[in-house]
């Protein structure tokens, strides 16, 4: 069953990452990309594809977050335990659960014409290769040198 890529889907604005067993599946230094394991990291649990167009919620805990995440009309509640919840719900509806969520900022990316621009900024102060020139070498006075 296809699911949702939230790498495509929030990459550019959200943290997205690969849960646990990712590695386990593929091993530790491969790159597959699997949307079945992409997690959207947030402040109170995480974000992960549950099928079709639905995405599903795992809260870190239970308390007040929970209780807002159960009241939202677009959310199907799918365990209710005394250490989080589990609910689903469909793509459309993500902002309402974004909100309460609080999803992990992304890394700024540079366009390459901002990268560009910044690399001819700093031209003038890199370092160069080479020597200097014996006239602009500085030599220290005669009684500075060791013997």
């Amino acid at each position: 069953m296809e699911c949702i890529n939230l790498e495509k889907q929030f990459g550019d604005r959200f943290k997205v990452t690969y849960e646990e067993t990712y590695f386990a599946q593929y091993g530790p230094k491969v790159r597959t990309e699997d949307p079945h394991f992409m997690v959207l990291l947030c402040q109170h649990g995480h974000v992960y594809p549950h099928g079709g167009e639905t995405l599903a919620v795992s809260t870190n805990r239970r308390g007040s977050v929970a209780t807002r995440l159960a009241e939202l009309d677009c959310i199907t509640v799918l365990q209710d335990g005394s250490d989080g919840v589990n609910v689903t719900f469909h793509i459309d509806d993500f902002d309402q659960v974004g909100t309460i969520m609080k999803p992990r900022k992304a890394r700024p990316r540079l366009s390459d014409e901002h990268k560009a621009k910044l690399s001819e900024a700093g031209h003038k102060h890199r370092f160069s290769t080479g020597s200097r020139s014996s006239e602009n070498e500085r030599e220290s006075p005669p009684g500075d040198r060791l013997v």
